[in-house]
């Protein structure tokens, strides 16, 4: 249900006066205030994901899917398969981004500021085949959540890493072939969604933010290899954040700023997509190049040096795992895009089985079942791990990725 919102005096005035001028600002201001976001999701190509026939597609990302209304996600099971991403539409313009950088082989990726993990998993899909990609997070709790929407989507290249950009710095000059960096910022591209975003912007949030961001940048910059891409991005509106800081990073670092792959026709206005003008929340995007001849892509990051310059949280795909005296998959093998079917006996099971299991109960399997270690699919692909006993079937769902609540 729309919740209107009382925008910020001063942001409104901000606004309607901004230079460089918003196309039809106060559209801008009755769309934010309007509290009524579009909802879409994005498939996953590694997991047979498409469009559905007569689908309601988002110009810029070939798997987006916009739907009418905001489903119950929590309690589908498809959702914990990672067969889709629950992601606003602006941000799936990652995937055309780096789509258009023309990449024939395999890349070292860092996604800077990753969770929850939404333009990490885009870009995952958007990437040549075996690059590697690093999805740093600051904040410990956030990176959780990268952690897990990572692994239901199967990534198998992948670091998590934890902490702050200067610290990853540490780990080493011209690394990485593309970063992208959706740095920390006020947040008024929110403002229709999160009510949170309305109550917590004064002008102070801004110039704090673009600071930051500066910083941010200034730590990352070094780490780009020479002909490497930088993709910047926020999800405001204030110059001081997007514009002036793409102009800082420009003067400061020579970068040279390049066109994004789409443009007017999609109603994307200089890197803007404004909520009036397009079907989805607001973001700004920069693609800038680092001048230098280009070296040959190197999909290879040391994961020694890695976890000397900062945490890492996980790396790669761990496959085995103690549980008592065995030594079974871990359920990110079991979810991973590389998984070896019938490695294990499988058991399909229809969604109210599929639910009890995601609660972490004990499930009943049919009789003609196998004893022990049983992979459990649901619409044909898997879901996760039980120990079948015969009586009933031990659940071997890890605790992280528990549904708490109840759908009756």
């Amino acid at each position: 249900m729309a919740t209107e919102r009382k925008l910020p005096e001063e942001f409104c005035r901000r606004i309607l006066t901004q230079t460089p001028p918003i196309p039809d600002p106060q559209g801008l201001l009755d769309a934010l205030s309007s509290g009524s976001p579009c909802v879409a999701v994005r498939h996953n190509r590694r997991k047979g994901g498409r469009l559905p026939d007569g689908a309601d597609s988002v110009p810029w990302c070939g798997l987006g899917e916009y739907l009418p209304e905001r489903r119950q996600f929590t309690f589908d099971p498809a959702f914990h398969q990672g067969r889709y991403y629950v992601q606003d539409p602006s941000s799936m313009s990652i995937a055309a981004v780096i789509e258009s950088l023309g990449l024939t082989g395999p890349v070292a990726y860092l996604d800077a500021c990753a969770a929850p993990g939404g333009k990490t998993t885009a870009a995952i899909d958007a990437l040549p085949e075996g690059s590697f990609v690093v999805a740093n997070e600051y904040d410990s709790s956030r990176a959780e959540a990268l952690i897990e929407n990572i692994t239901r989507w199967g990534a198998t290249d992948v670091a998590v890493t934890v902490g702050p950009t200067d610290r990853l710095a540490s780990y080493g000059a011209e690394t990485f072939d593309v970063i992208a960096a959706d740095v920390p910022c006020s947040g008024e591209g929110m403002m229709r969604k999160e009510a949170r975003a309305v109550e917590q912007w004064t002008p102070e949030l801004v110039e704090q933010c673009a600071a930051l961001q500066r910083e941010i940048i200034g730590n990352l910059w070094p780490m780009l290899r020479p002909g490497g891409y930088l993709i910047y991005s926020t999800c405001t509106f204030s110059p001081q954040e997007n514009e002036e800081n793409v102009e800082w990073i420009c003067n400061r670092f020579g970068a040279l700023r390049m066109p994004l792959p789409f443009g007017q026709a999609e109603g994307v206005a200089d890197g803007h997509f404004y909520p009036h003008l397009v079907r989805g929340e607001g973001l700004f995007m920069a693609l800038l190049r680092k001048p230098g001849e280009p070296l040959s892509p190197n999909p290879t990051v040391n994961e020694k040096k890695l976890r000397k310059a900062t945490r890492v949280a996980i790396y790669g795909v761990e496959r085995t795992e103690a549980k008592g005296r065995d030594m079974i998959p871990t359920h990110r093998a079991v979810l991973a895009t590389d998984w070896q079917r019938g490695s294990l006996p499988e058991a399909e099971v229809d969604t109210d089985t599929a639910l009890a299991f995601l609660h972490r109960d004990a499930i009943t399997l049919p009789d003609t079942t196998p004893r022990g270690i049983v992979v459990l699919t649901y619409g044909g692909l898997p879901l996760g791990l039980v120990k079948n006993l015969g009586s009933r079937a031990n659940n071997l769902l890890p605790k992280q990725h528990r549904i708490l609540s109840r759908l009756h």
